[in-house]
Protein backbone atom coordinates (compact mmCIF):
# COMPACT_ATOMS: atom_id res chain seq x y z
CA UNK A 1 0.00 0.00 0.00
CA UNK A 2 3.01 2.53 0.69
CA UNK A 3 4.39 1.93 -2.54
CA UNK A 4 1.09 2.48 -4.39
CA UNK A 5 1.16 5.86 -2.71
CA UNK A 6 4.53 6.47 -2.97
CA UNK A 7 4.38 5.74 -6.96
CA UNK A 8 0.68 7.60 -7.55
CA UNK A 9 2.22 10.47 -5.96
CA UNK A 10 5.59 10.78 -7.41
CA UNK A 11 5.13 8.79 -10.57
CA UNK A 12 2.85 10.92 -13.29
CA UNK A 13 0.38 8.54 -15.03
CA UNK A 14 2.19 9.56 -18.52
CA UNK A 15 5.59 7.75 -16.99
CA UNK A 16 3.55 4.97 -16.19
CA UNK A 17 2.43 4.72 -19.78
CA UNK A 18 5.74 4.65 -21.19
CA UNK A 19 7.28 2.63 -19.03
CA UNK A 20 4.58 -0.59 -19.36
CA UNK A 21 5.31 0.54 -23.66
CA UNK A 22 9.07 -0.40 -22.94
CA UNK A 23 8.15 -3.25 -20.83
CA UNK A 24 6.67 -4.65 -23.97
CA UNK A 25 8.96 -3.51 -25.83
CA UNK A 26 11.38 -5.23 -24.16
CA UNK A 27 9.59 -8.32 -24.77
CA UNK A 28 9.03 -8.19 -28.30
CA UNK A 29 12.92 -7.20 -28.20
CA UNK A 30 14.00 -10.50 -26.68
CA UNK A 31 11.76 -12.52 -29.01
CA UNK A 32 12.63 -10.97 -32.19
CA UNK A 33 16.88 -11.81 -30.53
CA UNK A 34 15.52 -15.76 -30.13
CA UNK A 35 13.71 -16.23 -33.06
CA UNK A 36 15.21 -14.44 -36.54
CA UNK A 37 11.53 -15.69 -38.39
CA UNK A 38 9.58 -13.42 -35.63
CA UNK A 39 12.23 -10.42 -36.36
CA UNK A 40 12.00 -10.18 -40.28
CA UNK A 41 8.17 -10.51 -40.06
CA UNK A 42 7.56 -7.62 -37.46
CA UNK A 43 10.45 -5.91 -39.38
CA UNK A 44 8.44 -5.85 -42.54
CA UNK A 45 5.20 -5.02 -41.18
CA UNK A 46 4.68 -3.89 -38.28
CA UNK A 47 8.19 -1.80 -37.78
CA UNK A 48 7.56 -0.97 -41.63
CA UNK A 49 4.55 0.86 -40.91
CA UNK A 50 5.62 3.12 -37.87
CA UNK A 51 9.01 3.51 -40.37
CA UNK A 52 6.79 4.76 -43.14
CA UNK A 53 5.03 7.06 -40.68
CA UNK A 54 7.53 8.71 -39.27
CA UNK A 55 9.28 9.52 -42.30
CA UNK A 56 6.12 10.69 -43.83
CA UNK A 57 5.44 13.16 -41.08
CA UNK A 58 9.40 13.81 -41.47
CA UNK A 59 9.69 14.24 -45.18
CA UNK A 60 6.72 17.41 -44.95
CA UNK A 61 9.61 19.47 -43.69
CA UNK A 62 12.91 20.22 -46.13
CA UNK A 63 15.50 20.55 -43.38
CA UNK A 64 16.19 17.67 -40.92
CA UNK A 65 14.58 17.18 -37.78
CA UNK A 66 17.49 14.69 -36.33
CA UNK A 67 19.67 17.64 -36.66
CA UNK A 68 17.93 19.90 -34.90
CA UNK A 69 17.21 17.93 -32.12
CA UNK A 70 20.85 17.39 -32.10
CA UNK A 71 21.85 21.54 -32.11
CA UNK A 72 18.87 21.38 -29.81
CA UNK A 73 20.63 18.83 -26.73
CA UNK A 74 22.85 21.17 -25.07
CA UNK A 75 19.43 23.66 -24.38
CA UNK A 76 18.10 20.93 -23.09
CA UNK A 77 20.91 19.70 -20.86
CA UNK A 78 20.86 23.53 -19.23
CA UNK A 79 16.63 23.21 -19.08
CA UNK A 80 17.24 19.90 -17.18
CA UNK A 81 20.02 21.53 -15.09
CA UNK A 82 18.09 24.27 -14.24
CA UNK A 83 15.22 22.20 -13.10
CA UNK A 84 17.16 20.11 -10.99
CA UNK A 85 18.62 22.72 -9.21
CA UNK A 86 15.06 24.58 -8.62
CA UNK A 87 13.32 21.77 -6.98
CA UNK A 88 16.55 20.44 -5.21
CA UNK A 89 16.63 24.76 -3.40
CA UNK A 90 12.94 24.32 -2.76
CA UNK A 91 13.68 20.94 -1.05
CA UNK A 92 10.72 19.12 -2.98
CA UNK A 93 11.62 15.81 -3.40
CA UNK A 94 7.36 15.49 -4.97
CA UNK A 95 8.40 17.17 -7.59
CA UNK A 96 11.80 16.27 -8.11
CA UNK A 97 10.82 12.32 -8.31
CA UNK A 98 8.43 13.22 -10.74
CA UNK A 99 10.67 15.62 -13.22
CA UNK A 100 13.40 12.43 -12.89
CA UNK A 101 10.52 10.02 -13.12
CA UNK A 102 9.16 11.62 -16.70
CA UNK A 103 13.05 12.24 -17.85
CA UNK A 104 13.37 8.22 -17.53
CA UNK A 105 10.15 7.58 -19.28
CA UNK A 106 10.88 9.91 -22.33
CA UNK A 107 14.35 7.99 -22.66
CA UNK A 108 12.75 4.57 -21.94
CA UNK A 109 10.68 5.66 -25.29
CA UNK A 110 13.76 6.32 -27.39
CA UNK A 111 14.06 2.17 -26.75
CA UNK A 112 10.60 1.33 -27.65
CA UNK A 113 10.72 3.75 -31.03
CA UNK A 114 14.10 1.99 -31.51
CA UNK A 115 12.33 -1.54 -31.29
CA UNK A 116 8.90 -0.71 -33.12
CA UNK A 117 11.02 0.84 -35.99
CA UNK A 118 14.76 -0.26 -36.94
CA UNK A 119 15.93 -2.54 -33.90
CA UNK A 120 14.70 -6.10 -34.66
CA UNK A 121 16.01 -5.71 -38.62
CA UNK A 122 19.36 -6.11 -36.78
CA UNK A 123 18.45 -9.38 -35.66
CA UNK A 124 16.37 -11.34 -38.63
CA UNK A 125 17.78 -13.25 -41.21
CA UNK A 126 20.93 -12.41 -42.71
CA UNK A 127 20.41 -10.45 -46.37
CA UNK A 128 22.75 -13.29 -47.99
CA UNK A 129 19.93 -15.73 -46.95
CA UNK A 130 17.25 -13.71 -48.23
CA UNK A 131 18.99 -13.52 -51.43
CA UNK A 132 19.69 -17.11 -51.56
CA UNK A 133 23.58 -16.10 -52.03
CA UNK A 134 26.24 -18.79 -50.75
CA UNK A 135 28.43 -16.37 -48.93
CA UNK A 136 31.63 -18.27 -47.63
CA UNK A 137 35.22 -17.69 -46.71
CA UNK A 138 36.90 -15.04 -49.21
CA UNK A 139 40.37 -16.31 -51.13
CA UNK A 140 42.53 -13.94 -52.77
CA UNK A 141 41.74 -15.06 -55.94
CA UNK A 142 37.80 -14.86 -55.53
CA UNK A 143 38.07 -11.65 -54.51
CA UNK A 144 40.62 -10.38 -57.32
CA UNK A 145 38.07 -11.78 -59.78
CA UNK A 146 35.06 -10.06 -58.38
CA UNK A 147 37.26 -6.22 -57.90
CA UNK A 148 37.95 -7.06 -61.77
CA UNK A 149 34.69 -7.71 -62.66
CA UNK A 150 33.43 -4.40 -60.75
CA UNK A 151 36.25 -2.53 -62.30
CA UNK A 152 35.19 -3.35 -65.53
CA UNK A 153 31.39 -2.98 -64.89
CA UNK A 154 32.54 0.52 -63.58
CA UNK A 155 34.39 1.39 -67.33
CA UNK A 156 31.18 0.39 -68.84
CA UNK A 157 29.06 2.37 -66.78
CA UNK A 158 31.37 5.51 -67.05
CA UNK A 159 31.03 5.92 -70.12
CA UNK A 160 27.66 8.02 -69.97
CA UNK A 161 28.97 9.73 -67.53
CA UNK A 162 30.22 13.21 -67.57
CA UNK A 163 33.21 13.93 -66.10
CA UNK A 164 35.73 17.48 -65.49
CA UNK A 165 38.52 16.85 -67.25
CA UNK A 166 41.23 15.08 -64.74
CA UNK A 167 39.16 15.35 -61.69
CA UNK A 168 35.57 14.38 -61.02
CA UNK A 169 32.49 13.34 -62.20
CA UNK A 170 29.12 15.40 -62.00
CA UNK A 171 25.96 14.26 -61.19
CA UNK A 172 23.68 15.41 -64.41
CA UNK A 173 20.74 16.11 -61.68
CA UNK A 174 19.46 17.89 -58.42
CA UNK A 175 18.95 15.99 -54.87
CA UNK A 176 14.96 15.69 -55.71
CA UNK A 177 15.55 13.74 -58.76
CA UNK A 178 17.79 11.98 -57.52
CA UNK A 179 15.45 10.60 -54.81
CA UNK A 180 13.25 10.21 -57.05
CA UNK A 181 15.09 7.90 -59.26
CA UNK A 182 16.07 6.01 -56.38
CA UNK A 183 12.72 5.35 -54.80
CA UNK A 184 11.43 3.96 -59.00
CA UNK A 185 14.84 1.75 -58.74
CA UNK A 186 13.90 0.83 -54.80
CA UNK A 187 10.00 0.11 -56.17
CA UNK A 188 11.15 -2.22 -59.56
CA UNK A 189 13.76 -4.07 -57.60
CA UNK A 190 11.18 -4.79 -54.61
CA UNK A 191 8.48 -6.26 -57.45
CA UNK A 192 11.32 -9.10 -57.49
CA UNK A 193 12.22 -9.09 -54.05
CA UNK A 194 9.69 -8.59 -51.45
CA UNK A 195 11.66 -9.13 -47.95
CA UNK A 196 11.31 -5.56 -47.00
CA UNK A 197 8.77 -2.56 -46.38
CA UNK A 198 8.77 -0.83 -49.42
CA UNK A 199 7.39 2.95 -49.50
CA UNK A 200 8.36 5.96 -51.56
CA UNK A 201 10.47 8.16 -49.00
CA UNK A 202 12.52 11.78 -49.21
CA UNK A 203 16.26 11.76 -48.56
CA UNK A 204 17.52 14.86 -46.90
CA UNK A 205 20.76 17.02 -47.28
CA UNK A 206 22.35 17.65 -43.96
CA UNK A 207 22.42 20.90 -42.42
CA UNK A 208 25.44 20.42 -41.05
CA UNK A 209 27.36 19.09 -43.87
CA UNK A 210 31.12 20.17 -43.07
CA UNK A 211 30.85 19.74 -39.31
CA UNK A 212 29.65 15.89 -40.37
CA UNK A 213 32.40 15.61 -42.84
CA UNK A 214 34.74 15.84 -39.98
CA UNK A 215 33.55 12.86 -38.50
CA UNK A 216 33.70 11.31 -41.79
CA UNK A 217 29.60 10.90 -41.71
CA UNK A 218 28.64 10.57 -45.42
CA UNK A 219 24.75 9.89 -44.48
CA UNK A 220 22.95 9.08 -41.28
CA UNK A 221 19.89 7.32 -40.66
CA UNK A 222 17.51 8.36 -37.69
CA UNK A 223 15.27 5.68 -36.39
CA UNK A 224 13.35 8.29 -34.06
CA UNK A 225 12.34 10.64 -37.18
CA UNK A 226 12.20 8.44 -39.61
CA UNK A 227 14.74 10.31 -41.78
CA UNK A 228 17.35 9.71 -44.11
CA UNK A 229 19.83 12.66 -44.71
CA UNK A 230 23.17 12.59 -46.88
CA UNK A 231 26.41 14.80 -46.49
CA UNK A 232 26.33 16.68 -50.21
CA UNK A 233 29.83 18.09 -49.30
CA UNK A 234 31.52 15.04 -50.57
CA UNK A 235 32.30 14.12 -54.32
CA UNK A 236 28.59 14.21 -56.06
CA UNK A 237 29.61 9.65 -56.82
CA UNK A 238 29.23 8.92 -53.28
CA UNK A 239 25.83 10.99 -53.18
CA UNK A 240 23.43 8.43 -55.17
CA UNK A 241 24.99 5.11 -53.23
CA UNK A 242 25.29 6.62 -49.77
CA UNK A 243 21.06 7.69 -50.25
CA UNK A 244 20.43 3.96 -51.46
CA UNK A 245 22.37 3.09 -48.26
CA UNK A 246 19.72 5.25 -46.27
CA UNK A 247 17.03 4.34 -48.12
CA UNK A 248 17.82 0.73 -47.60
CA UNK A 249 18.05 1.29 -43.51
CA UNK A 250 14.60 3.33 -43.79
CA UNK A 251 13.57 0.23 -45.45
CA UNK A 252 14.54 -1.66 -42.61
CA UNK A 253 17.78 -3.51 -43.58
CA UNK A 254 20.19 -2.52 -40.42
CA UNK A 255 23.10 -4.27 -40.68
CA UNK A 256 25.74 -1.93 -42.43
CA UNK A 257 27.10 -4.31 -44.84
CA UNK A 258 23.57 -5.43 -45.81
CA UNK A 259 22.76 -1.63 -46.61
CA UNK A 260 26.32 -1.40 -48.30
CA UNK A 261 24.78 -4.11 -50.52
CA UNK A 262 21.26 -3.43 -50.84
CA UNK A 263 22.64 -0.37 -52.13
CA UNK A 264 24.42 -1.67 -55.16
CA UNK A 265 21.79 -3.72 -56.05
CA UNK A 266 19.45 -0.87 -55.95
CA UNK A 267 21.77 1.71 -57.78
CA UNK A 268 23.08 -0.99 -60.21
CA UNK A 269 19.45 -2.24 -61.32
CA UNK A 270 18.70 1.61 -62.30
CA UNK A 271 18.18 3.20 -65.62
CA UNK A 272 20.13 6.03 -64.96
CA UNK A 273 23.42 5.83 -65.52
CA UNK A 274 24.95 7.70 -63.25
CA UNK A 275 23.29 6.01 -60.42
CA UNK A 276 24.34 2.68 -61.80
CA UNK A 277 28.20 4.17 -61.93
CA UNK A 278 27.89 4.90 -58.58
CA UNK A 279 26.85 1.89 -57.66
CA UNK A 280 29.52 0.20 -59.25
CA UNK A 281 32.68 2.21 -58.21
CA UNK A 282 31.23 2.46 -55.01
CA UNK A 283 31.44 -0.97 -54.65
CA UNK A 284 34.86 -1.53 -56.50
CA UNK A 285 36.44 0.65 -53.73
CA UNK A 286 35.38 -1.56 -50.60
CA UNK A 287 36.06 -5.12 -52.83
CA UNK A 288 39.53 -3.16 -53.75
CA UNK A 289 40.47 -2.40 -50.55
CA UNK A 290 40.37 -5.60 -48.72
CA UNK A 291 42.41 -6.84 -52.05
CA UNK A 292 44.83 -4.38 -51.32
CA UNK A 293 45.19 -5.13 -47.99
CA UNK A 294 45.13 -8.86 -48.94
CA UNK A 295 47.53 -9.03 -52.22
CA UNK A 296 48.84 -5.44 -53.25
CA UNK A 297 50.28 -7.35 -56.22
CA UNK A 298 46.69 -8.32 -57.05
CA UNK A 299 46.22 -5.21 -56.56
CA UNK A 300 48.34 -3.40 -58.69
CA UNK A 301 46.61 -6.06 -61.34
CA UNK A 302 43.18 -4.61 -61.23
CA UNK A 303 43.70 -1.24 -60.57
CA UNK A 304 45.61 -0.98 -64.08
CA UNK A 305 42.65 -2.34 -65.86
CA UNK A 306 40.68 1.26 -64.87
CA UNK A 307 39.94 3.88 -66.86
CA UNK A 308 41.86 6.95 -66.45
CA UNK A 309 38.84 9.06 -65.98
CA UNK A 310 37.70 6.17 -63.58
CA UNK A 311 41.31 6.81 -61.61
CA UNK A 312 40.90 10.46 -61.75
CA UNK A 313 37.84 10.23 -59.95
CA UNK A 314 39.30 8.37 -56.83
CA UNK A 315 42.20 10.54 -56.85
CA UNK A 316 39.83 13.55 -56.72
CA UNK A 317 38.10 11.79 -53.52
CA UNK A 318 41.65 11.00 -51.85
CA UNK A 319 42.11 14.79 -52.57
CA UNK A 320 39.04 15.97 -50.83
CA UNK A 321 39.32 13.51 -47.95
CA UNK A 322 42.94 14.57 -46.64
CA UNK A 323 41.11 17.41 -45.31
CA UNK A 324 39.40 15.40 -43.16
CA UNK A 325 41.42 12.21 -42.92
CA UNK A 326 43.08 12.86 -39.34
CA UNK A 327 40.48 14.88 -37.62
CA UNK A 328 40.03 13.82 -33.86
CA UNK A 329 36.32 14.16 -33.83
CA UNK A 330 35.90 11.27 -36.20
CA UNK A 331 37.89 8.62 -33.61
CA UNK A 332 35.35 9.46 -30.44
CA UNK A 333 32.21 9.12 -34.06
CA UNK A 334 33.49 5.91 -34.73
CA UNK A 335 34.39 4.56 -31.08
CA UNK A 336 30.48 5.43 -30.77
CA UNK A 337 29.36 3.94 -33.70
CA UNK A 338 31.33 0.97 -33.13
CA UNK A 339 29.56 0.88 -29.44
CA UNK A 340 26.20 0.92 -30.65
CA UNK A 341 26.54 -1.25 -33.90
CA UNK A 342 28.31 -4.03 -31.29
CA UNK A 343 25.57 -3.73 -28.98
CA UNK A 344 23.07 -4.79 -31.62
CA UNK A 345 24.83 -7.91 -32.35
CA UNK A 346 27.53 -6.95 -35.41
CA UNK A 347 30.07 -7.81 -33.74
CA UNK A 348 32.80 -6.48 -35.81
CA UNK A 349 31.50 -2.98 -35.26
CA UNK A 350 32.57 -0.46 -37.53
CA UNK A 351 34.11 -2.71 -39.66
CA UNK A 352 30.90 -4.27 -40.58
CA UNK A 353 30.65 -1.76 -43.32
CA UNK A 354 33.17 -3.17 -44.96
CA UNK A 355 31.70 -6.92 -44.87
CA UNK A 356 30.34 -6.22 -47.85
CA UNK A 357 32.86 -7.26 -50.36
CA UNK A 358 31.69 -10.86 -48.66
CA UNK A 359 28.49 -10.30 -50.12
CA UNK A 360 30.11 -9.08 -53.18
CA UNK A 361 32.26 -12.31 -53.84
CA UNK A 362 29.43 -14.08 -53.40
CA UNK A 363 27.38 -12.28 -55.99
CA UNK A 364 29.74 -11.89 -58.25
CA UNK A 365 30.40 -16.15 -57.88
CA UNK A 366 26.05 -16.33 -58.39
CA UNK A 367 26.61 -14.60 -62.00
CA UNK A 368 29.26 -16.71 -63.16
CA UNK A 369 26.94 -19.60 -62.33
CA UNK A 370 24.00 -18.24 -64.02
CA UNK A 371 26.17 -17.62 -66.87
CA UNK A 372 27.33 -20.93 -67.24
CA UNK A 373 24.60 -22.96 -66.61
Amino acid sequence: MKLRNWIRNNVPVSALCLYALAAVSLLIHLTGILFPAFADLFTRSIAGFFRMALAKVSGLYSFSLAEICILMLPILFIFILVKVIRYYKQDDATKLNRFFAMAFALLSLFYSTFVFTYGMGYRGYTLDQKLSLDKKEVEIEQLAKTARYLAEMTNKASLEVEFIYGKSSVMPYSLSELNDKLNDAYADFHKDNPFFFNFRSKVKPMLLAKGMSYIHMLGMYTYYTGESNINTEFPDYTIPFTAAHEMAHQRGIAREDEANFMAFLVCVSSSDPYIRYAGYLNLYEYTAGALYDADKSEYSKVYQVLKNTVRYEMNSYSVFFDGYRDSSAAKVSDTLNDAFLKGNGQEQGTASYGLVVDLAVAYYEEIILSQNS
